[in-house]
């Protein structure tokens, strides 16, 4: 997959860089582009390429909206920083530019993959068709499935759309876009347009085993355990265990640290990835750059890192909790040695997110690290999850949780200790915090659970960083949940309207 990024980036940076395919139309030329399977090969690996912007301010839209990230210093004037804290309190308006970036990256992707879809008639072979159709309905269905758990209703866009047309669009209601993940993704399922497992060669392309890994986390979002979907979500994620080969104890998974490891990428543990390639390619990983702490001479990171995505007292002492778990220094630091002075650097300082630091880069915004997107320990905690909500603690259940917990050296769990739905149901969502955290997991969870707004509200009165501010911190209402709409398509579209709140 990096070496076919690689071989037609220049072509791509050609032929998008005309694109108007921000909110919510597209008037992409890629008409006269397309001539035969290898262009449309082109324009699917396009759209896999949209996905580094996309992923470049995720962060801001998951984790730091959740009690697992803060920002580094408060009472700042500094535009990056106005811009972390008003996202870090849920309190980001229209403005905010962030926010406008992964709205416009999101639909970006939306409209290469319509444009793929488009162009499907001059590829000959019908498996390469049948592939690149799946391909593009499952990136569509991805952009979507995110766009609506943050915004709420948005625009469904399917097709090339220009200008005028998109200035009379509204947006569709929310159950409108979730039925379009489901179609997309089931079209995918049940016709099985997908290989079930890529070759080696194309490794990161998205494959069936990985689609039937996003309907059954849709399925989960979107259904209580009473529908028949929430069932059917349950017998996905079987499926997938079986592709990855059943696993039951720790001892059948990828160490920890080995996952996030720069020369162990794709390995078993990795369903679905963004990967990424260092080498001043142009794809190389933001997130060294973006995470390293501030000023740290090169011990940590090359070059002026950000020190943003700051893990918050509350997740560390939620690590803290489980002595021994390995999870910890894999996710997070709270020091770092500096060789030139000899001193150990500690406190707002020295504390960062080390989950996806590249200790080999050479050149700053050009690491290695691939973004895990959808890991085998996910799929096991939710199937752990759906058995429980299904009919309660199982033995079935309780192997798959362990089976986190004993990869991590923790104490594994008796069905004696968690012998209720409601027990069960806890240590299944502390054990998702902590397996899966900075990995832009944590908001959806809670957001599916129904305990964000409690979470963050006991957070934000207990961080102490919180009680540093010249102003009061305020508690956050159910509205602050969804983001709002840029103001860039208010100004496109007048009649649109805002999310409450806003």
């Amino acid at each position: 997959m990096k070496k076919n990024i690689i071989a037609i980036f220049a072509v791509l940076t050609a032929l998008v860089s005309c694109n108007l395919d921000k909110y919510p139309y597209s008037e992409v030329a890629a008409d006269e582009y397309v001539k035969d399977t290898k262009t449309v090969n082109n324009l699917v690996i396009g759209a896999y390429n949209g996905l580094y912007d996309v992923l470049y301010n995720e962060w801001a839209m998951t984790e730091l909206r959740t009690d697992n990230v803060r920002m580094r210093v408060n009472n700042s004037t500094a535009q990056d920083t106005k811009l972390i804290e008003e996202l870090d309190q849920l309190v980001a308006g229209n403005a905010n530019a962030w926010i406008q970036d992964y709205w416009d990256n999101s639909y970006m992707v939306v409209n290469r993959a319509n444009t793929v879809l488009a162009n499907l008639d001059v590829v000959d072979d019908p498996v390469l068709k049948a592939q690149y159709e799946g391909e593009a309905r499952v990136l569509r269905a991805w952009m979507y499935f995110n766009l609506v758990r943050l915004w709420g209703p948005v625009f469904i866009v399917t097709k090339k759309t220009g200008a005028d047309e998109a200035r009379q669009m509204q947006r569709s209601p929310a159950e409108d876009v979730w039925k379009l993940i489901e179609e997309d993704l089931t079209a995918v399922v049940d016709g099985k347009l997908l290989p079930e497992k890529m070759p080696d060669a194309d490794l990161g392309r998205i494959d069936l085993v990985a689609a039937k890994a996003m309907l059954a986390k849709v399925y989960m979002t979107a259904y209580k355990p009473g529908d028949a979907k929430y069932s059917t979500a349950s017998d996905l994620l079987s499926e997938v265990l079986t592709a990855c080969g059943n696993p039951s104890t720790g001892a059948d998974l990828v160490p920890y640290a080995d996952i996030f490891d720069t020369s162990k990428e794709m390995n078993g543990e990795i369903i679905l990835a963004v990967r990424y390639r260092s080498g001043k390619l142009g794809i190389g990983s933001p997130f060294t750059t973006l995470y390293g702490p501030l000023n740290n001479a090169g011990n940590v990171a090359v070059g002026s890192p950000k020190h943003y995505n700051f893990p918050s007292d509350n997740i560390i002492s939620a690590f803290n909790a489980n002595p021994g778990d390995v999870r910890k220094d894999v996710c997070l630091r709270e020091s770092y040695y500096n060789k030139t002075t000899g001193a150990t650097v500690d406190g707002s300082n020295g504390r960062y997110c080390n989950k996806f630091i590249d200790p080999n880069m050479v050149s700053e915004w050009d690491a290695e690290n691939d973004f895990p997107v959808i890991r085998l320990a996910d799929v096991m905690l939710l199937k752990a999850e759906a058995l429980n909500e299904l009919g309660g603690p199982t033995e079935e259940a309780l192997a798959l949780l362990n089976a986190v917990r004993q990869r991590a050296g923790i104490p594994v769990y008796t069905l004696a200790e968690l012998g209720s739905i409601y027990a069960f149901r806890q240590a299944v969502r502390e054990e998702r915090r902590l397996e899966l955290a900075f990995e832009n997991q944590h908001f959806y969870d809670l957001l599916r659970w129904g305990t964000l707004v409690s979470t963050i509200n006991d957070y934000l009165a207990s961080e102490p960083f919180y009680g540093n501010y010249n102003y009061t911190v305020n508690p956050i209402q159910n509205w602050q949940t969804l983001l709002p709409i840029p103001v860039s398509v208010l100004n496109i579209n007048k009649t649109v309207a805002q999310n409450p709140g806003y």
